[in-house]
């Protein structure tokens, strides 16, 4: 959803509140697979020199575990604190706007002529407060290294797994000396 800001850009000291309530979002390039709606609150605010976005936001979306590769549901609360610059406007002085004045790569993509692109800011923001490696429970025990069982299920059946230490020709020596 975009949303048209124009109302609240050209009016200094205007403050507009927002309810979300979004469809799930799903991402499959970024890996983000939303399975209940966004929900949340925004307030926007004229400040004159940007439009200032507070609010929270949750979801709740669905991982892979980076041990045992199950899938499982996480819930996502997110705060949203965002300054979006506002140009063209005459309680912006010249001087002011070409000290600001940004490279076109520097831009905000997420507003532009007035209108905020809540959709990709949420997907964004949601993505950032997702853990870069996700696991199931803080105890996930994994997979085996042998056979890839889930080793949470119980244990797998292989043997344990003969360990040679890179020591073992030195204790081979240590026998030697106290036979004699």
């Amino acid at each position: 959803m975009k949303l048209d800001l124009g109302e609240i850009a050209t009016h200094l000291g205007k403050r507009i509140k927002y309810d979300i309530d979004e469809e799930p979002i799903v991402d499959d390039t970024g890996g983000l697979r939303c399975v209940e709606r966004v929900t949340g609150s925004l307030a926007f605010s004229n400040t004159g020199r940007t439009i200032d976005v507070r609010g929270n936001c949750r979801t709740t979306v669905e991982l892979e575990c980076a041990r045992c590769l199950r899938a499982y549901r996480l819930a996502v609360w997110f705060d949203i604190e965002e300054e979006l610059p506002l140009e063209g406007h005459p309680w912006v002085s010249e001087e002011i706007e070409e000290e600001e004045a940004l490279l076109e790569e520097e831009r905000e993509p997420l507003f532009v002529d007035n209108v905020f692109d809540l959709d990709e800011y949420l997907r964004q923001s949601i993505l950032v407060n997702v853990p870069i490696k996700p696991l199931c429970e803080p105890g996930c025990k994994g997979l085996c290294p042998r056979c890839g069982a889930n080793l949470n299920d119980g244990p797998c059946g292989c043997g344990p797994e003969s360990v040679e230490s890179p020591f073992g020709a030195l204790s081979s020596l240590l026998e030697e000396e106290s036979e004699s």
